[in-house]
């Protein structure tokens, strides 16, 4: 673990291979933290220099009262300028693709540092986060709701019906590690994805996309994904068959494999 101060905050991430390599910075979902991606981060090691972090907000790197998903935008951008590049690749994985989006708006003409993009269950806009979304569509109160509860309700929209439950148990316990948020710091997240539309903006998005959707995802549901793609100008667009909104899990090695051909 490390930490960087950048845009105003204290930043903690981890690295996986040598900084010699190409830079890959990823970027993780909602309420989660920079360990989504540890097994990623060793499977590419070997070609790139991987970045993970823990977004504002979350995980160990600051909790601002208050910020915006331009905000987690800016952080990405001075992330990558912080480390010294001046073009480096970008993943991000569901909030995380959102925010990748976002710093590929603001991306600039003349600074262009985001080389090749690659959003996982993504969508291009929302009233509120995916979660609140799904959890409301059932009737339910997410601020009743403790995190164990909100884990369990939302099972039916994470994993594809073919996966194993071994793997859906081992996969929560992992997840389970993320540092748990307050209930001011989980506010501060949901509210940062209010009515959020990046639709109108993802034209001017210069570099290389990848958009990846799962069959059975059941919180951005692969016509959320569609849609990003066919507003990006140079985006190529894939549904992984055999996972849900878990993707980066149940099928891993797939994942793994496509983008290293991708960035390749």
């Amino acid at each position: 673990m490390s930490r960087i101060h950048i845009n105003g905050i204290d930043v903690v991430y981890d690295t996986y291979g040598d900084s010699s390599r190409p830079p890959l910075f990823t970027v993780h979902g909602l309420y989660g933290c920079r360990l989504t991606f540890q097994s990623l981060g060793q499977a590419m090691q070997d070609k790139f220099y991987v970045v993970a972090y823990d977004v504002r907000g979350h995980g160990e790197s600051e909790k601002t009262p208050e910020y915006t998903l331009a905000d987690h935008g800016r952080d990405l951008l001075a992330l990558i300028e912080a480390f010294g590049y001046d073009k480096a690749n970008v993943l991000g994985y569901s909030m995380g693709s959102y925010i990748a989006l976002q710093a590929a708006v603001l991306d600039t003409e003349a600074t262009q540092r985001i080389d090749k993009l690659i959003a996982l269950a993504t969508k291009g806009h929302g009233k509120t986060s995916s979660v609140l979304r799904y959890l409301s569509s059932k009737g339910l109160d997410p601020t009743k709701l403790d995190y164990n509860q909100i884990l369990a309700e939302l099972q039916g929209a994470l994993w594809c019906p073919d996966t194993p439950p071994s793997l859906q148990e081992q996969v929560s316990i992992a997840e389970a590690e993320a540092p748990k948020l307050t209930p001011q710091e989980t506010a501060a997240v949901d509210k940062a994805l209010l009515n959020f539309d990046l639709l109108p903006y993802l034209h001017k998005i210069t570099a290389r996309a990848l958009i990846i959707s799962a069959k059975y995802d059941g919180l951005n549901p692969p016509d959320m994904g569609e849609e990003v793609a066919k507003l990006i100008p140079r985006s190529t667009f894939e549904v992984f068959d055999k996972s849900g909104h878990m993707l980066i899990y149940e099928e891993a090695d797939r994942l793994a494999k496509r983008v290293f051909e991708f960035l390749s």
